[in-house]
């Protein structure tokens, strides 16, 4: 990979990242709250932005790396930066979105595997069921009848 490539490679990294890490951490949030809080929620949340970072950098190293060669072609003809921007994305626009689109299949199978790693055997603060909240009520219509209040 060229030097003059480098820092539009962070960029991008930085781009990826942030952009897997709050599309990435909705979509598995949405599914841990179906799942009713059976998840170690630190845990998860430490290792898919761990994740996240890596597929992010990744997918920008590889994207720009895949699409090397044709950006090479049109940076060529580019006299500033603002043509060698254009030239990155427009030239190498099928590498680039060809690895966002990988990073983010990684990063979903990653997620579920890490939300596997991270399930809970304990139970959950949320119960839907009736049956156990009548139980739980007959038991404070008891413990008011106190004869101290």
């Amino acid at each position: 990979m060229e030097t003059g490539v480098l820092p539009f490679t962070i960029v991008l990294g930085i781009l990826w990242f942030l952009v897997y890490w709050v599309l990435g951490g909705v979509f598995f949030a949405l599914i841990a709250i179906m799942r009713l809080g059976r998840l170690r929620k630190v845990r998860f949340s430490c290792l898919f932005s761990i994740l996240a970072l890596m597929c992010g950098v990744g997918a920008s190293v590889i994207g720009l790396t895949y699409s090397e060669t044709a950006v090479e072609e049109c940076m060529l003809r580019a006299v500033n930066k603002a043509e060698t921007v254009s030239a990155v994305f427009g030239c190498g626009f099928i590498g680039v979105f060809g690895a966002f689109l990988m990073g983010a299949a990684v990063l979903t199978i990653g997620g579920f595997l890490i939300m596997t790693i991270s399930k809970s055997k304990t139970k959950p603060w949320i119960v839907l069921d009736q049956e156990d909240e009548g139980i739980e009520e007959q038991d404070l219509e008891t413990q008011e009848k106190s004869k101290f209040f």
